[in-house]
């Protein structure tokens, strides 16, 4: 598919995207466990974990001096996690009141943030170049990821019944309304897989961004969003942690509920806000 020609080679690191992530951070004054909270959004899947993790590691890198105290220590570890199946906030399903809790914990809420990663995810081998399956770390023989959106998939093409348990027929309802509008037809290199969870997570996102105005407003907090697809790699190493994210939303609403989009600056913009703002 045209569409997903560059799909992988817009991938980055988990590692780049943090050091773009503490660049905003930087630019907005945001910094775990003084002024804000982290909430990761992803799905169920072990795999997902072993982001988190990745992602948290990364972020404690940023942690300026002047707040190291047990206190703000204590209180950077701490995240707001909302696992989803597929990592899919399902329009009409989820609600800004499911993100509450996080906001509620925020330590300094005068000038409060959320900090909001969410991901879809897809598995994607890179010898075969095909989607919807990996090999795991340590593990010798491929399994599907994201499993819970191919359970579906499967489902919605054999014409089976809905899944049983609540969540997942929802997630069901939401993907087989995709497949029969855009007519997903299967593929051997899984590329009908990826348009899957690519347009799942798209059509999530103006309810999203809706939802994330509304908490914004209403709980007089700013929100930082970087949302997009991970993708996990076949385990070919050691490494644990060589998933890479395409992001695909990034931007920051305030607390009036203006949306702002969050651009990288070059290393020369970025040295005369500094200076600007010292």
């Amino acid at each position: 598919m045209v569409r997903y020609r560059d799909f992988i080679q817009r991938a980055v690191h988990i590692t780049e995207l943090c050091e773009t992530v503490m660049e905003w951070m930087e630019r907005y004054e945001i910094c775990l466990g003084v002024n804000t909270i982290l909430v990761i959004i992803t799905c169920l899947d072990d795999q997902c974990t072993t982001i988190i993790e990745y992602i948290k590691r990364e972020l404690r890198k940023f942690h300026p001096v002047k707040f190291d105290d047990d206190h703000t220590v204590i209180h950077m570890e701490k995240y707001y996690g909302l696992r989803l199946f597929g990592g899919l906030f399902i329009p009409k399903i989820k609600t800004y009141e499911c993100l509450l809790p996080a906001a509620h914990h925020i330590p300094d809420r005068e000038d409060g943030t959320l900090l909001i990663f969410n991901f879809a995810h897809i598995g994607y081998d890179d010898e075969t170049k095909t989607y919807g399956a990996l090999v795991r770390h340590r593990h010798s023989r491929p399994t599907a990821a994201c499993g819970a959106i191919i359970s579906c998939y499967d489902r919605i093409r054999q014409g089976s019944r809905p899944p049983k348990d609540n969540d997942l027929k929802l997630l069901d309802k939401y993907l087989k309304s995709i497949v029969n509008k855009h007519d997903i037809t299967h593929e051997e290199n899984g590329l009908h897989l990826l348009d899957l969870t690519v347009r799942a997570y798209e059509l999530q996102t103006p309810w999203l961004k809706n939802q994330l105005t509304e908490l914004a407003i209403l709980d007089k907090i700013n929100i930082m969003y970087i949302g997009g697809i991970e993708v996990d790699f076949s385990r070919t190493c050691d490494d644990p942690a060589n998933d890479k994210i395409v992001v695909m939303d990034k931007f920051y609403i305030n607390k009036k509920g203006v949306h702002e989009p969050l651009t990288q600056m070059s290393p020369l913009e970025l040295n005369t806000w500094r200076n600007q703002n010292r």
